[in-house]
C-alpha cells in the first residue's frame, strides 16, 4: 500500500502531530470565529436564530469546561493522526485515486457517514440508559443549552469510543484518505453546527435544531450527523419533543 501524499512520507510522529495541530487549531479557532458571529447575530434576533432565546452560558461556565473539552480535542485528534499514520501503512487507506477508481472513491466516502452514524447512534442510545447515563454521559447533558465547545465535552471515555469509530474503516476496508479527510472534516464542522445553538444546518444532514432538543429534552433525536436512523426507529418524534412533533407534521 502506497504511504505518501503528493511524494512525501512524512514520519507517523510528523503524521499526528500535523492532524493533530490542524484539527485542534480548527475546532477552537474556526469554532471560536463562528460561535461569536452567530451569537451577535441572534442578539439582534434572538427568537429568530436560537434555539431557546432565554438561555446562554456564562464565561464561567465556559472556563470550567475547557479544560476538559482541550483534553479530549487532544486525545481524539491523536487517535485520528495515528489512524491515519498506520492506517496508511499497516491498514487498508490509500492516497492514490486511481487505485480503485471515482465510484469506489465515493461509494466508501458514503460509507463513512453510514458507518459513523449507526456506530454512534446505537452506542449513543445506550448511553441514556440510567446506570450509564449517571456514570458517564450526564456530564455531557450538563448544560441543556448547549454551544459549541460542548461538542467535546464529555467523559474521556466517549471521546475515546468516537476515535475507535472515525478510526476503524481505515482498517477495516479500502478507504482513500482524501475521502476519509472530506468526511472528518464535514463531520467536524457539523458537530460545531449541532452543538451552536443557533438555526443553521449543512444539506443533507440532521439540523442543529434535532439535537438542540435532545439536549433539551434528552428523551429524543438520538442520531449523529444523520437523520436515518431517528426516522427508522422513531425517536423523532417522542413525547415531549414539541419540535419534533411540529417538524414531523410538515
Amino acid at each position: 500500500m502506497e504511504l505518501s501524499l503528493f511524494g512525501i512520507q512524512p514520519s507517523i510522529a510528523t503524521t499526528i502531530g500535523l492532524v493533530v495541530l490542524v484539527n485542534v487549531t480548527f475546532f477552537f479557532v474556526a469554532g471560536g470565529i463562528f460561535h461569536r458571529c452567530l451569537q451577535r447575530l441572534a442578539r439582534v434576533n434572538p427568537l429568530r436564530w436560537k434555539h431557546q432565546p432565554k438561555r446562554t452560558q456564562t464565561r464561567e461556565m465556559i472556563r470550567e469546561k475547557l479544560p476538559l473539552v482541550i483534553c479530549n480535542a487532544l486525545l481524539l485528534n491523536t487517535m485520528i493522526g495515528a489512524g491515519v499514520a498506520f492506517g496508511s501503512r499497516f491498514g487498508r487507506a490509500y492516497w492514490s485515486v486511481s487505485t480503485y477508481g471515482v465510484p469506489y472513491l465515493v461509494a466508501s466516502t458514503a460509507a463513512l457517514f453510514l458507518f459513523y452514524h449507526c456506530a454512534l447512534f446505537y452506542f449513543h442510545r445506550a448511553m441514556h440508559g440510567p446506570r450509564l447515563f449517571r456514570t458517564f454521559h450526564h456530564l455531557h447533558h450538563r448544560y441543556k443549552a448547549p454551544m459549541f465547545l460542548d461538542a467535546l465535552y464529555e467523559h474521556p471515555l466517549e471521546a475515546f469510543y468516537g476515535g475507535i469509530v472515525v478510526t476503524a474503516p481505515l482498517f477495516l476496508f479500502p478507504v482513500n484518505l482524501y475521502g476519509f479527510f472530506f468526511f472528518f472534516s464535514v463531520m467536524g464542522a457539523h458537530e460545531i453546527i449541532d452543538h451552536s445553538g443557533i438555526d443553521v444546518n449543512l444539506p443533507f444532514l440532521s439540523r442543529s435544531r434535532n439535537h438542540d432538543d435532545h439536549h433539551r429534552q434528552s428523551n429524543c433525536f438520538y442520531g449523529q450527523l444523520l437523520p436515518l436512523l431517528d426516522r427508522a426507529h422513531r425517536t423523532n418524534t417522542v413525547p415531549g419533543c414539541p419540535r419534533a412533533q411540529k417538524q414531523r407534521a410538515a
